[in-house]
């Protein structure tokens, strides 16, 4: 049988309107990633530590930016998810890596949801009465129901204008409390943060742990982790770029199953589906470029909003209390603007928690299909009928403990949100090189920077890991 061929691209050149059209995957990505990781972690960060934190928040969401584009690039180009070439190509027991992956994500699945849930639902309570808990759990049967049925859709574009204008409005309210610029441009400058002397004294929880356990959680929360990735590059699927659109599917996937370990895959050689393909790859850089942004404007915003408005009064998000001080990121503004937050951080986590089954059903397809062939052919409605209930009641159970959501996602985000996306880049690199011919790689800086991001994430993960399980002080 002849080489892989692609259909026509959307367009063969980068702009911003074209860029602004194949947006989607990476919207739904960046939304789930708001709930929690910004609002919360980078608004804590500038309050805990002023602006020196910057850098490394804005480090990690470009770097994860790195994975998630090279990890959807070889999926158009391809036609096959990363994590089915995997288990084939990465040294060692056959399909461990994936399985492990896998693993590792899908026991994240409730306590992600749960963290989510309860930050939201202790809100909740302070402001209308009840227990954090009982929010929560209506918050996740609700959400799980919506998403079952499908019934999101108008709902997502009313939460998508009200979240808007609160970025909007957060923004606005940078710029008109007027930060000290110079403080935020040293942020960008590398520097290991410290805890000041009224953290140890007002708030314990924080100071019982290390600096950089704090700060790699951060990194872990904010833009998302492997849970969410993989599911992210699944959900190409729907949109059929690259050779993901072809009509054949079945049969590709067949075809690039019988690749034998150590072969190229059959990529067409001629120039027309070589440029063909170069442009395909546009389209999961703009959705990423476009996620990416939107991650970096939110923590940016709310990061110095945080070290303006928080830190130099002591008041931090911490305990049950992680969304009250952000108030005063609109309050600066008009106090009448307290309620638009009130309406915007509701519709920010409720767009999070909604969006969450989805993805997270993705990311247990496409682990799971990996190694398994009854699975692939079973298809991802399968995969769905266990995951929803699964997350469902493994997370009602993780709430009612009532544990604190800090000390609930800090090993969520330290080991799937900073050092498994680090394994995935490490992965990519090594797998673009074994399988893909010479003229589909990226180039060499391309190659480079994803290296350097695996390299990075690992080892602040592993120093946050081995300092939480006390063998490195």
């Amino acid at each position: 049988m002849g080489a892989l061929t692609y259909p026509e691209p959307p367009f063969r050149r980068f702009s911003i309107r074209g860029a602004l059209g194949v947006f989607g995957p990476g919207a739904v990505i960046a939304s789930i990633s708001i709930g929690g990781g910004e609002t919360v972690f980078a608004a804590r960060g500038g309050a805990v530590f002023g602006y020196a934190i910057i850098w490394a928040l804005v480090l990690g969401a470009v770097l994860k930016g790195v994975v998630m584009y090279s990890s959807n690039r070889y999926a158009v180009l391809t036609g096959e998810h990363p994590m089915t070439r995997w288990a084939r190509v990465i040294p060692g027991p056959k399909g461990w890596y994936p399985a492990f992956l896998g693993l590792l994500a899908i026991l994240s699945f409730p306590t992600a949801a749960a963290a989510v849930s309860l930050i939201i639902g202790d809100y909740a309570g302070g402001l209308l009465g009840g227990s954090g808990e009982l929010w929560a759990s209506i918050m996740l049967v609700t959400c799980c129901a919506l998403s079952w049925a499908g019934g999101y859709g108008k709902m997502e574009r009313a939460q998508t204008a009200i979240v808007g204008l609160m970025l909007v409005a957060i923004l606005v309210a940078v710029f008109w409390a007027k930060p000290d610029w110079g403080g935020v441009l040293s942020g960008f400058v590398p520097r290991m943060p410290e805890f000041e002397g009224w953290i140890f004294d007002q708030y314990e929880s924080i100071a019982s742990r290390p600096v950089w356990v704090e700060v790699v959680m951060y990194m872990g929360g904010i833009g998302g982790g492997l849970f969410d990735y993989i599911g992210y590059t699944g959900l190409l699927r729907e949109k059929k770029w690259g050779l993901l659109g072809r009509d054949d599917i079945a049969e590709l996937e067949r075809r690039l199953d019988e690749v034998p370990k150590g072969q190229h895959l059959p990529l067409s050689r001629e120039p027309a589906e070589v440029a063909k393909a170069r442009a395909w790859t546009l389209a999961p850089l703009s959705d990423v470029l476009l996620s990416v942004v939107a991650v970096v404007l939110f923590t940016l915003a709310f990061v110095i909003n945080g070290a303006n408005l928080l830190h130099p009064e002591h008041l931090v998000p911490a305990d049950d209390e992680l969304l009250v001080n952000q108030a005063a990121f609109l309050e600066v503004l008009w106090p009448g603007l307290v309620y638009l937050y009130y309406v915007a951080i509701f519709c920010a986590f409720f767009g999070t928690v909604v969006a969450l089954w989805e993805v997270y059903s993705a990311t247990a397809y496409e682990s799971v299909s990996a190694v398994s062939a009854r699975a692939r052919r079973a298809g991802p409605a399968f995969t769905r009928r266990w995951v929803y209930p699964y997350i469902l009641i493994a997370s009602l159970l993780v709430v009612w403990t009532g544990i604190d959501p800090v000390v609930l996602v800090t090993p969520t985000s330290l080991v799937g949100g900073v050092l498994g996306v680090g394994s995935m880049a490490l992965a990519m690199a090594y797998t673009e090189r074994k399988v893909l011919p010479p003229e589909y790689r990226m180039n060499r800086a391309g190659w480079w920077l994803m290296v350097v991001a695996g390299l990075v994430l690992m080892v602040f993960g592993v120093v946050a890991i081995l300092q939480t399980a006390g063998v490195l002080p």
